[in-house]
């Protein structure tokens, strides 16, 4: 046989390994080896785990699950039914990573009503997804797509918020601060990495988000109805934060009506989109009312809507506000004077937190007084609290004010920029492939950004999602090589 070098040997084996079907990838020896990475078509490193499975394993395993499940069966049955279908439902979702961040999302609607079943329920789901987003990327990246600006000013947020931090870490309620944006920031990169990697389509997360909406706008309701509540809230007790939630679903109900092929049923975003408007109507927010116009124009002039279609929309929203009027006339006519009574008291409170977070701004003009700090310190900054006040004020009903005050222009410029960048992102989208769910983001964003001068809404799923929306439809160059 004629002599053939090392490089020359290689490559036949290779090719008769091609034509053979087999692979020359080298396979672990051992029985209890890790799951073997390897390199899809597009560079993804996915998991492949071991074809053999030792048989003591599936003996001893079974048999080490089945002895605290049967003790625990006959002295504590309902309690071990319990743990078990939760620990079903807690593999699952480490498992299916989809399945967890969809969770977060959809239970986002429901913040008040988690809180009362278990204050750590909702941190325990953010945590869940967060667990299945890093097993899931111990397998390899989900993408080789460049980092979009989105992220980039996020990290540039991030580092602002550390060093505020340091300069003033304001004890236990500064942590707390800084957990509650730690776990939206890394939300955030779930989100984004997830949809840009594939695993979920900006639209199954956006129909994720309309559906819960639709069906807490309907709790929200139904309590209202029932008179628990003088004005909608409910699944999230404070109005005004309900409506904020809400107002980002709306874009996208009327945004997923209009994708897909036309024979599609539709009444599902149609019903979803009417329930979450006579929601937010209930809610009395007259900052998401303004919101609700602004986002509306903002639609129409876009092309997102046609205006017939939004005169449409106008009258079935007037009929069914004029049919509830009709209905409980006593009731609507009860939370308006209500609302007309505190309107000029909430008035005044506002203007006098606001007031006190810009004058916090003006003397810490870079870094803020550090997270946390509106609710220790604002009062040293007030002239005189109302007489009759009886709820508390430590928050300024100002989104930006209340970051400003905290993170100084530093930090209130990162936010904004991100914000910004996400609605560049989604605009883009929009503007490249005429994704209607694109467009529902950048209207969502005018809303949202709207109606957050009127709340403190840093600390809500809304403006991360729409965030991460904006990284996922971003424009980017072609994927890294490996």
């Amino acid at each position: 046989m004629v002599n053939e070098t090392r490089g020359e040997m290689v490559r036949r084996r290779a090719d008769l390994a091609r034509r053979s079907g087999t692979s020359m990838e080298r396979r672990p020896t051992s029985d209890l080896a890790l799951p073997v990475h390897s390199s899809g078509p597009t560079g993804i490193a996915r998991m492949r785990w071991p074809d053999r499975v030792p048989a003591w394993l599936t003996f001893v395993l079974p048999l080490l699950a089945a002895i605290p499940i049967g003790l625990g069966a006959g002295y504590l049955p309902v309690l071990t039914a319990a743990a078990v279908f939760g620990g079903v439902i807690l593999i699952a979702l480490m498992v299916r990573i989809e399945w967890a961040v969809l969770t977060v999302v959809a239970a986002a609607a429901f913040d008040d009503y988690l809180l009362g079943l278990d204050p750590r329920l909702a941190k325990g789901l953010a945590a869940l997804a967060i667990g299945a987003w890093l097993l899931r990327r111990s397998a390899g990246p989900l993408h080789r797509k460049p980092y979009s600006p989105v992220m980039m000013t996020a990290l540039a947020f991030v580092v602002v918020l550390l060093a505020s931090t340091v300069a003033h870490a304001n004890g236990t309620t500064g942590q707390a601060v800084l957990i509650r944006y730690a776990g939206f920031l890394a939300l955030l990169v779930v989100l984004a990495d997830t949809m840009r990697g594939g695993i979920l389509a900006p639209a199954t997360v956006a129909r994720a988000y309309v559906f819960s909406s639709a069906v807490a706008s309907l709790f929200g309701i139904g309590s209202y109805l029932l008179g628990y509540d003088r004005r909608v809230g409910g699944p999230i007790g404070d109005p005004n934060d309900f409506a904020f939630f809400l107002l980002t679903a709306l874009p996208l109900a009327i945004a997923l009506r209009k994708q897909g092929p036309r024979s599609r049923r539709t009444w599902p975003y149609d019903l979803s989109a009417f329930v979450i408007t006579l929601a937010i109507v209930g809610t009395l927010s007259r900052g998401a009312m303004l919101a609700m116009a602004a986002m509306a124009l903002f639609a129409v002039v876009v092309g997102m809507v046609r205006l017939r279609a939004a005169l449409v929309g106008v009258v079935v929203l007037a009929a069914g506000l004029g049919i509830t009027m009709a209905a409980v006339p006593e009731m609507v006519a009860t939370s308006l004077q209500q609302k007309d009574y505190v309107a000029g008291q909430n008035v005044s409170e506002r203007l006098d937190l606001w007031t006190a977070a810009g004058q916090m701004t003006v003397e810490n003009p870079l870094l803020g007084l550090g997270p946390g700090s509106f609710a220790l310190y604002h009062r040293d900054y007030l002239g005189a609290l109302p007489a009759d006040v009886n709820h508390r004020l430590d928050v300024a009903h100002n989104t930006y004010l209340e970051v400003s005050s905290e993170l100084g222009f530093l930090g209130l410029g990162m936010f904004l920029l991100l914000l910004l960048m996400a609605f560049g992102g989604a605009w883009s989208g929009w503007r490249r492939t005429r994704d209607p769910v694109a467009a529902a983001v950048c209207a969502a964003l005018v809303g949202a950004v709207i109606s957050a001068t009127f709340v403190t809404e840093q600390y809500a799923l809304p403006f991360w999602l729409l965030a991460a929306f904006g990284a996922a439809f971003w424009v980017s160059e072609p994927e890294r090589p490996e």
